[in-house]
Parts: structure tokens; sequence; C-alpha cells
């Protein structure tokens, strides 16, 4: 029995969504979760919850992410973005490499006490594993990112010897989140200006 041809070209199901119209689900998701895990906190978010609030099912959901972690782990790559490329974009300016040190140093710290929401949305999350952190943090753009505060120290120092320049690196690492973790979390406490305390601990280690 022959169909009409009204009926014979009739497509099955809905039509594949274009690359335009995920990337705005994507989009919505990362948002929406980015609200409720700011304002709620990650480990008391599930994924249920997440996809009402964005409007669809679990299992629509998991087709753009295949867990809360990803998502989480895509929000902590936009933030990062968007340190890194302030601080090229402040870097081009200055070509004195111990001026560049000081840059780089001022900048990291000033971006997470203008936004201490990505501060909290990075470095204070409940319910995130070290192994999940480890799988983010050996993502190559990261990699890179703080590979350039180690090759900014090697210049402005002028050293050569890797284990002085991580050492140099690490520790300079750990006071700056220093400086930006009291800031953040201990706001009444009347702590002294990020600059100038930047400009103490470079002349030492330097």
């Amino acid at each position: 029995m022959s169909r009409s041809p009204t009926t014979a070209y009739r497509p099955r199901g809905r039509p594949a969504k274009t690359a335009d119209e995920i990337g705005k689900t994507r989009d919505l998701i990362a948002e929406t979760a980015k609200r409720l895990f700011q304002q709620e906190g990650y480990a008391n978010i599930s994924i249920r919850r997440l996809a009402k609030e964005v409007g669809c099912s679990p299992m629509t959901l998991y087709k753009h992410f295949d867990s809360k972690i990803a998502i989480l782990q895509t929000l902590w790559a936009v933030v990062f973005r968007e340190l890194f490329l302030g601080l090229d974009a402040r870097l081009e300016r200055v070509a004195d490499p111990k001026e560049r040190l000081q840059t780089l140093c001022k900048h990291y710290v000033g971006f997470w006490l203008s936004h201490p929401e990505h501060y909290r949305l990075v470095f204070m999350a409940e319910g995130v594993t070290q192994p999940e952190v480890s799988l983010f943090v050996g993502n190559s753009e990261i990699i890179a990112g703080f590979d350039r505060i180690a090759h900014t120290i090697a210049e402005a120092a002028s050293l050569r010897d890797a284990n002085v320049v991580k050492l140099k690196s690490d520790l300079l690492m750990g006071a700056m989140h220093g400086i930006a973790h009291n800031a953040i979390t201990i706001s009444g406490y009347p702590w002294s200006d990020a600059d100038a305390m930047i400009d103490h601990l470079l002349d030492a280690m330097m």
C-alpha cells in the first residue's frame, strides 16, 4: 500500500538541534548552575534541582554535561580564562621584568578581590574531591596560566635553577592566595592595603 505524497517524507520525532541551539542550552545550564552554586552552595544542588531550574529533564541535562562536577569545572575554566586574558592584556604594556612580576601579582590578587564570588566558586566549593580538583588543574590552559607566573619570577630574579624557581613560585602563590583569602573571608578585619603587602613581599623575595 503506497503512502500519499503528504505523508511519505514526514520527519519522525523532533528535528536535531543546531550547534547554535546546543551552545545556548549549555550556556543556560552553566549560568543557572553558577547562580545556584553561588547562592546555595555546590554541595546542596542536585542535578534534578538544576534541571528543574533550567526547565529540562535530568536526561536532557546529561546530554550536555557528563556530571555536576563537569559543570563546575566549566565555570572554573571561564573564571580563569577571564583572569589570564586580563593579565595578558596588562603584561603586554610592561617590558621591565621586575615591573612585570609586580603587575602580575597585583592583577592576580586584585582580580579575586574584585570578584569575591569567583573566588568562593573556585576555591571554596564544598563537596568537591581532590581528584576532581587535580583533573582540572591538569588542564593545559590552566597549566600554561600558572607557568606564566614561574617564568615571570625567573626573569625578574634572573633565576636558572628550576628548583629555586618552583620554590619561589609556590611561596608567591601561597602568599597571594593568603592575601586574597583573608580579605574575602575575614572582611571585618582592617587588613593592610593588598598592593602594599605585595610590594613588601616581592622586595623580600627578590
